[in-house]
């Protein structure tokens, strides 16, 4: 939940954030309206948010600050004698922190790990991973879901690194090995999560609350991974009667609309995203072009088969929004696919399939099937949008004709 603007530096973040530590949409719904209660009570609340006092099973029934809020506080004093009167706020919560955790008469609480945390915490010695998160973010370039996406990878990082003091490489490079072998993701999505790391913490390196020197997440061999892992996680290609038994179920449960972009994946090769944002424009006699692709690559011309030619005209002839999918709706990145591709990904669920058969996997049985009717692999990659990665062809070559295309296109059978 936003935080407003005026009340910001009393939180010393601009959001509400709290995990509902569930996996049940149910119990999350029920659990959220009490979260957002309490939020809304310390929006209202003139007093600083509080924590209490919990050290080694020990509770203390007065309250304190919470370091990173007393570290705001000090970063915003009026004058000398106002951060005098913070610090002292400070030495006095620490002591009583350690004073709790003493195990034998005579120890200084000073000396308590847990009080030490906190004293450095709130003296802005020990620095909260996320906190410069929203400023990082809002010098990027990159889209409104690339930003989400680093900002998803950085708090799950910062889920068990709390403290830029706290990372530290042999660490970092047993949490990596811990996201492939026990959460079971593909290394590609490793890569991706450690790049977000890596950007963000050249951030902290550029505002010197991270060392020039320290590089925790370089050469961390997610590729030497990538050769265990990849067998297991990689996409898989349907087999061609898969694809029709996929084409068949969305029939049978009167989803025309699926049905409709499953027919057009099968007899293209396109990306999904492709499809749901082509626009009746974009279609031209005999083929239909692909603008704004992910890849200079992806932009080209693309046939349009024998068996998609009435389905073509019929979506062309009913369409309502311009969109030769028509219906669709947006989402907030400004993409059409994500409703109809969940309803995709709970066919092929029923269907038996696992997951590493999903809608880009009908892309590579086209690849597939196009690949052992014999068309050259340079064809192939202009009909899918590839890169090419010989010279003569990827560099030099304008692109094969239509009519090439569309010979090589006809071979594609089911």
């Amino acid at each position: 939940m936003e935080i407003p603007k005026k009340l910001r530096s009393r939180f010393g973040k601009a959001r509400f954030v709290q995990s509902l530590g569930t996996e049940s949409r149910s119990v999350a719904e029920r659990e959220v309206h009490h979260i957002v209660a309490a939020w809304k009570d310390q929006l209202q609340d003139d007093q600083w948010p509080t924590m209490n006092v919990s050290a080694r099973g020990n509770t203390d029934s007065q309250q304190l600050l919470h370091p990173v809020v007393l570290f705001q506080k000090l970063r915003n004093a009026r004058d000398e004698d106002h951060r005098q009167a913070i610090l002292n706020e400070i030495d006095l919560a620490a002591w009583r922190i350690g004073s709790i955790n003493v195990d034998n008469i005579g120890d200084p609480p000073s000396g308590d790990p847990e009080a030490q945390r906190y004293h450095a915490m709130a003296t802005g010695q020990l620095v909260t991973f996320i906190e410069h998160l929203d400023e990082w973010l809002a010098t990027s370039r990159a889209t409104a879901k690339t930003r989400d996406m680093q900002r998803s990878d950085v708090k799950r990082f910062a889920h068990e690194f709390q403290m830029v003091q706290d990372v530290a490489r042999p660490d970092v490079r047993r949490w990596v090995t811990k996201l492939m072998n026990d959460d079971g993701l593909a290394p590609k999505t490793v890569q991706r999560i450690l790049s977000a790391l890596r950007g963000y913490w050249r951030y902290l390196q550029s505002i010197e609350v991270a060392g020039e020197e320290h590089e925790p997440f370089s050469k961390l061999d997610v590729a030497r991974q990538n050769k265990r892992t990849a067998p297991q996680s990689a996409r898989q290609p349907y087999e061609p009667d898969e694809v029709v038994k996929l084409l068949d179920a969305a029939r049978e449960r009167d989803d025309d609309q699926l049905a409709d972009l499953i027919c057009l994946g099968m007899w293209t090769g396109c990306r999904i995203e492709e499809l749901c944002s082509l626009k009746i424009e974009q279609v031209k006699g005999g083929h239909f072009s692909i603008a704004d692709a992910k890849t200079k690559a992806g932009w080209r011309d693309v046939p349009i088969h024998r068996e998609l030619v009435q389905t073509m005209a019929r979506l062309i002839e009913n369409s309502e929004d311009g969109h030769v999918l028509s219906g669709l709706k947006m989402d907030k990145y400004g993409g059409r696919s994500n409703g109809v591709g969940k309803r995709f990904g709970r066919l092929k669920t029923e269907l038996g399939f696992g997951s590493q058969l999903v809608f880009h996997s009908i892309r590579k049985t086209v690849v597939t099937i196009l690949e052992n009717a014999g068309v050259p692999e340079n064809v192939v990659a202009d009909i899918v949008g590839h890169e090419k990665t010989t010279m003569t062809y990827g560099l030099y070559s304008g692109g094969l004709s239509l009519a090439v295309k569309s010979e090589a296109l006809a071979k594609l059978a089911y």
